[in-house]
């Protein structure tokens, strides 16, 4: 196997497409931190993201495959990213179970962080295309 040295340019391409470059911006926001937290914090953010939220938290905690606790701390852990206002609690469609989502303010903390998850995200897609299509129209006005 050869290795090939890659330029300035070119690492750098590399390393802000890399999760790891996605990882340090988000240990430096003062709020999205929070879902560095736990060893399946980040998982949470990305399957939140992915399915642009989740209905059940017994749902949400069965489909983690990172390592996790026991569901009393699970619960504890997504009641501190409430308070925080990074996640919202709704009741799904049956009434019977709360749905988890993305709040805005954190979908806003990752675009304004340029954390898009593209391929992960029509949400956070959807919310960079708003964004822009109105940043386009004001500067159309002056």
């Amino acid at each position: 196997m050869e290795f090939v040295a890659l330029s300035n340019v070119e690492w750098e391409k590399w390393t802000d497409s890399t999760l790891m470059e996605k990882m340090i911006i988000l240990s430096q926001d003062e709020v999205l931190k929070y879902f560095l937290e736990e060893s399946y914090s980040l998982e949470l953010l990305l399957r939140l993201l992915k399915y642009q939220g989740v209905d059940g938290i017994e749902n949400l905690y069965n489909s983690i495959v990172s390592g996790k606790p026991k569901q009393p701390a699970f619960d504890r852990y997504l009641k501190r990213l409430e308070n925080f206002n990074l996640i919202r609690k709704e009741r799904s469609r049956d009434k019977r179970v709360w749905g988890i989502y993305l709040t805005d303010f954190c979908i806003q903390r990752l675009h304004f962080s340029k954390l898009t998850f593209r391929d992960m995200s029509p949400m956070l897609v959807k919310s960079v295309d708003e964004s822009f299509a109105s940043s386009s129209r004001k500067s159309d006005v002056i």
